[in-house]
This record gives C-alpha cells, structure tokens and sequence, in this order.
C-alpha cells in the first residue's frame, strides 16, 4: 500500500460536436479514480465546479492545461481511472465524449507514470476519437 496522486494534465477537443456556424461548445467533465483492492474506493471529481469550459475543434482554441488533481490517496495493486466528457446543449439532449477507463493491475511501481496520446502507438487509450487527455499518477 503506498500513497499516490492522480493528476489529469490536459485535455484536448477533436470534435466540439457543434454545428459549423458556433465557433465553440460548452464543456464539463467527470472523473471516476476506484479500486478494489483491500476496502475498496470510489473517487468522483467534477470539473469546472461551475459553469463550463468553452472550447473549440480549432487549433489553438481546442486545448485546456487543467493540472488538476483527481485523486489523492491510497492505492494497492489495483487502479481504474475514467473520464467522461459532456458539451452541454441548451435546446437538446448534452452531447457525450468517448467514455475513457483504463485499469491499472499489478504492482503500483509497475503503473506509476505518465499516460498520453500516442505514447501506445495507434490504439492509444488516452487518444480517443473526438477528444485526448494526459495524467499522470505518482507516488507522493
């Protein structure tokens, strides 16, 4: 059992899911950190607390460095992150990102790093089809 912190980098837009003539969409996230190890836990974090993050599918406007910690606590030999993502529609149904999980197994020490795009190859978890994120868990 050892201490660690997870910390979500970054996320990036592919698809704002918004028609061509708005140049941007609402955004709020979710995330879940939980493992069945030993007693067990389930962490949620939402995130902005308030309001939304306006964010686009263009180049320069479709990225947010968050560095925001979604859980920091006690881990063992097992670890589930996800990420779930919403652009908030005011006259329909909220419009749904991928869902992320990833499930970490085995020794922390074997699990402990940095999770990215493209550091995997093409089937990279972390580089989902109309969004990507960056985190990091770490002994602390």
């Amino acid at each position: 059992m050892a201490r660690i912190r997870v910390t979500l980098k970054s996320i990036k837009i592919l698809d704002d899911l918004e028609p061509p003539y708005k140049e941007t969409g609402e955004f709020r996230f979710r995330s879940r950190v939980s493992s069945e190890s030993g007693e067990g836990f389930e962490h949620e974090t939402r995130f902005p607390e308030e309001g939304h993050y306006s964010l686009s599918d263009k180049p320069g406007w479709n990225y947010v460095t968050l560095n925001k910690t979604l859980y920091e606590g006690d881990a063992d030999n097992h670890l589930v992150v996800e990420l779930f993502g919403e652009e908030i529609d005011l006259l329909s149904a909220n419009d749904e990102l991928d869902h992320y999980k990833r499930e970490h197994r085995g020794p922390l020490d074997d699990w402990v790093g940095l999770y990215e795009p493209a550091d995997e190859g093409s089937t990279d978890p972390e580089a989902m089809s109309n969004w990507r994120i960056s985190y990091s868990i770490e002994k602390i």
